[in-house]
């Protein structure tokens, strides 16, 4: 990973907006910038070096696994204010950092300067060494749908399904799930984001399994449907082919320069043409890597143009109330 590109990127956008440094606090954009994964602290980015103020347990884990040079600090508010003051003003990450905070330190005679998130948008554009970690999530993630096809019995409850892809995730080589595995059946796959509980399979009806896997540090995510037994919900099994065609033309449509709205609006289109596009009640997709929900954003509104690098998810979905529902997701790499 080229963690001294990315490094020198931040100080070129401060230096531009006459910065001397940069507060980042997310620990998705921390393990951006210096490969230490899940680490609490603020990362301070000046133009000569790189302070990581984080509490004592963190330490070591720093000095050992840095592959960059950090100054570590242990976190004491009285001591980070004072280490603040050598500079005129600092930059920070607006949407890192609570008013409180910001309340804070002003109070202090520290000046703050907000920014957007222009780390997000880097890392929006995937290294082939990050792209080759998500494929291999990838690759991981479906050996665990595959296994988990096989396993599924009438009656089998959610959260026991969910137990089995957790294991599977570990047992293929993943480090974790990238989130809470869904597992809905019946009219629980009318829910977009069910809860898993103690409901078993039912014979026929559709089962939604949304599943992700984190591979040191970097997200895949697919979603199944299903329909368990031998006599298939006719209603929802049509359903499910229209869908497969709407996923089978968007993969097809999506290119390079397009936006994210324009690929979403296309899906609409498709569906609309079935007088379904009621039922298709959220975004068409969104990008994949550290985080699993990143730019690109594939939803009404988003002005986010597809680019060489970008890794994202196409999922249309058809949720009828009261009944169940359809999603199936697959990840595109550009």
């Amino acid at each position: 990973m080229n963690y001294q590109g990315r490094i020198e990127k931040v100080r070129e956008f401060i230096d531009k907006r006459k910065l001397p440094a940069l507060l980042i606090k997310n620990p998705s954009n921390i393990f951006y910038l210096t490969g230490l994964l899940e680490i609490e602290g603020i990362l301070v980015v000046d133009t000569t070096s790189i302070h990581l103020f984080a509490p004592l347990l963190y330490h070591q884990e720093v000095v050992d696994l840095s592959p960059v040079k950090i100054h570590i600090i242990k976190y004491k508010k009285d001591k980070f204010k004072k280490f603040l003051k050598r500079y005129k003003k600092t930059g920070l990450i607006e949407a890192e950092f609570s008013f409180s905070t910001w309340n804070a330190f002003s109070k202090d005679n520290i000046k703050l300067v907000p920014l957007p998130d222009f780390i997000k948008q880097m890392r929006m554009i995937k290294e082939k060494e990050e792209i080759q970690l998500i494929k291999k999530a990838l690759e991981i993630n479906r050996k665990v749908f595959r296994d988990i096809e096989k396993e599924i019995k009438i009656g089998m409850e959610e959260t026991v399904i969910a137990g089995r892809v957790h294991y599977l995730i570990r047992k293929y080589g993943g480090r974790r799930e990238a989130f809470e595995p869904i597992i809905a059946s019946g009219v629980h796959s009318s829910y977009p984001h069910h809860k898993n509980r103690k409901k078993g399979v039912e014979k026929g009806k559709p089962l939604i399994i949304d599943a992700g896997v984190d591979l040191n540090g970097y997200k895949s995510d697919l979603t199944v449907t299903l329909f368990p037994g031998d006599s298939p919900d006719k209603k929802f099994m049509e359903y499910f082919k229209i869908l497969k065609d709407v996923q089978n033309s968007l993969m097809d449509f999506v290119k390079i320069g397009m936006t994210g709205r324009a690929l979403h609006n296309y899906a609409v289109k498709f569906l609309k043409k079935k007088c379904l596009e009621r039922y298709f009640i959220h975004g068409l997709g969104h990008g994949v890597g550290i985080d699993v929900h990143e730019l690109p954003m594939i939803a009404p509104g988003s002005k986010d143009k597809l680019k060489e690098g970008c890794v994202f998810t196409i999922e249309p979905g058809i949720y009828i109330p009261g009944e169940g529902g359809i999603r199936l997701e697959e990840m595109v790499f550009l």
